[in-house]
């Protein structure tokens, strides 16, 4: 049986997708250091671009210092061409500063792309996030 079998790269993605949720909702560092290519670039809504590895991991260590952050996201699609791979979906985000405070919960859609790094691992190489504003 020659190749890979897309089903199990799909299975792949998705399992680095639920830990993505879980580093974020453990506020697990190391985690997303094993998460992201060297050359990655994170987008968040309303804020400058966060570009590599070593400063997503930096942005987000301090970001867990004052927060203490929860994800629920939902993969509506996966789609894998070769070397590249995106998971597209859904999440509620909530935020609550850990010294007290009320929490902010947002709401909206994203996209990961994954590319393989040199030992043919996938690492999110860029992290793209936007919110709903509901029209009050």
């Amino acid at each position: 049986m020659g190749g890979c079998d897309m089903s199990d790269e799909r299975s792949l993605i998705l399992e680095l997708e639920e830990r993505y949720a879980g580093a974020t909702n453990a506020s697990d560092i190391h985690e997303f250091d094993d998460l992201f290519a060297e050359d990655a670039i994170l987008m968040l809504p309303d804020r400058p671009a966060v570009n590599g590895r070593e400063a997503i991991v930096a942005h987000q260590r301090e970001f867990f210092r004052s927060i203490k952050a929860s994800i629920k996201s939902v993969v509506a699609e996966i789609e894998i061409l070769e070397s590249i791979a995106y998971a597209r979906g859904a999440f509620n985000y909530s935020m609550a500063p850990k010294m007290g405070g009320e929490a902010v919960t947002m709401r909206g859609k994203y996209i990961n792309v994954y590319k393989r790094d040199e030992m043919k691992q996938w690492r999110i190489w860029r992290s793209i996030n936007n919110i709903d504003h509901p029209h009050e």
